[in-house]
Formats: C-alpha cells, structure tokens, sequence
C-alpha cells in the first residue's frame, strides 16, 4: 500500500478499534485505573506543602492542576504497543499482520487510538466537570495555548509510539527487549515529570531532562497547559520533540528491514 493510500484506511481501522476498545471495555476501565500514578504524588506533594509552605514556587493548587493535567496527558500520550511487537514477533503472530497490505506499525497505532478514544470521551468531561467546581484546578491560558498544548500531547504520543517501535524491532534478534524498554522508561519515569516537576529539578539535571525524549510525553504539554512556558520555550520543546521522533523513526525503519530479511515464524 502507498504511503498516501494510508490515510485513507485509517478511518476504517479506528472504527474497528473503537469497537475492540468497547467490547473489552473492562481491559479499558483497569487500564485507565493503574495509570492514575501522577495523583498518588499529587497526594504526596499536598502533604509536603502543608508541611513547609510552597515547594518551588508550587503551592497546592499548583500542585492539583500539574497532576490533574499530569494524569489526562498520560493517558493520550503512553504507548503500550512493546509487548505487542515482541509477542507478534516471538510467536509468529506477525506473518498475519504481513499478509495485509499496511505496515503492522499502523495497526497498532490504530489499536492504541481507539482505546484513547473511548477513555477521552469519559475522562474529559469528568475533568472538565471537576474543574469547574473545584477552585484549586486552574489553567491560565487562553483557548490558543490550549490548542497548543493538545497539538504537544498529540506529538508527545507519536514519540512514544515510534521510541517503542524501534525498541521492540530488537525483538528479531533478542528475547530480552521488552525487559529492555522498561529499564528505558525506568530513567523516563523519573525525568519525564511524572515524579516530580521539573522545575523543581536542580538546574543542571533539568537542562539535561529538557533535551531527551521522556519530557516531551508528559511534563511539556503540562508545563503548556498550566502556562509555566513561554514562546521560545515552547518551540524548543516542539523542535526536542520532532528531533526525536525523526531518530526513532529512522531507527525503527532500518531495524524492521533489516529483521524481516531474518524473520522466520515459529507460531500460528
């Protein structure tokens, strides 16, 4: 299939994954509950504030609206497709995904937006609703940075998609590479945002957490959306951003060639 061919199924597959995400709703439902990690150190961070005052220049509400939007961006950004490529490729499930004519790749993106849609359409508006009586989750921006901010969750979820692509194309030569990306996303957990904002970073750590790729899913479209950037800063965020996401792409591509010239399925 040619690459302008591509959009034009997408439509057809998301429907698809819609009802995939809805007839397995439950998988859904506890999906969306042990991604609630951000909240629990919101909790955590509440507890420091009352303790000792601002922490950084956060104070609690601070603190609320980072998390609130921590735990909404999570959920569009994160891309659990590793297991899926590794499995495919270890059992032999990937002959049938080659047998159709788009790249696999794109079925699992479809796969990861359809259950993204089905947990937006609950999980907005309940944010939404609760911004809206609860006086400590406030967003200072404007409908334009808003719009920023979601194009940043949008670019933040391809990162994710292809980082993990070109990792689990490894798959074809080791057994070992899921265990591989979590050790990956161990050093991401920490310098993404999700412990800790980094503006609360010393500096030098910060500046370095700025220039890899695990900010770009999480603590940049929330430091956006909660209006601690400004202009410049913003595009170098986006300019990270594309950076990365062309290296994991270009890596994913010259590893899938190269592993389907040894690919030998052993599965169904």
């Amino acid at each position: 299939m040619t690459t302008r061919a591509v959009p034009r199924v997408y439509p057809a597959l998301l429907r698809a994954a819609w009802g995939s995400a809805v007839a397995y709703r439950g998988q859904v439902v506890l999906w969306l509950l042990t991604s609630l990690f951000p909240l629990i150190m919101m909790a955590v961070w509440l507890s420091v504030v009352e303790e000792a005052g601002t922490a950084g220049g956060f104070d609690g509400p601070d603190f609320v609206s980072y998390y609130v939007a921590a735990a909404v961006t999570n959920h569009f950004t994160v891309a659990w497709v590793s297991w899926q490529w590794d499995e495919d490729i270890r059992t032999g499930g990937l002959s049938v995904k080659l047998l159709k004519p788009l790249d696999p790749f794109h079925h699992h993106a479809i796969e990861q937006l359809g259950k993204k849609l089905l947990i937006g359409a609950v999980l907005l508006p309940a944010v939404a609703a609760a911004a809206a009586v609860v006086s400590s989750i406030r967003y200072p921006v404007g409908p334009g940075t808003a719009a920023v901010a979601a194009v940043a969750v949008v670019a933040g979820f391809g990162l994710n998609l292809v980082m993990a692509s070109a990792f689990s194309m490894l798959s074809f030569w080791s057994t070992q590479v899921h265990n591989l990306y979590q050790l990956w996303w161990g050093v991401g957990f920490f310098l993404s945002g999700w412990v800790a904002p980094l503006e609360l970073f010393p500096p030098t750590l910060r500046r370095v957490a700025v220039l890899l790729p695990f900010r770009s899913s999480l603590g940049f479209p929330v430091e956006i959306v909660t209006g601690r950037l400004d202009g410049r800063a913003i595009a170098a965020g986006f300019a990270v951003t594309g950076a990365w996401s062309a290296g994991f792409l270009f890596v994913y591509r010259v590893l899938w060639r190269r592993g389907l010239r040894r690919y030998e399925a052993v599965g169904a």
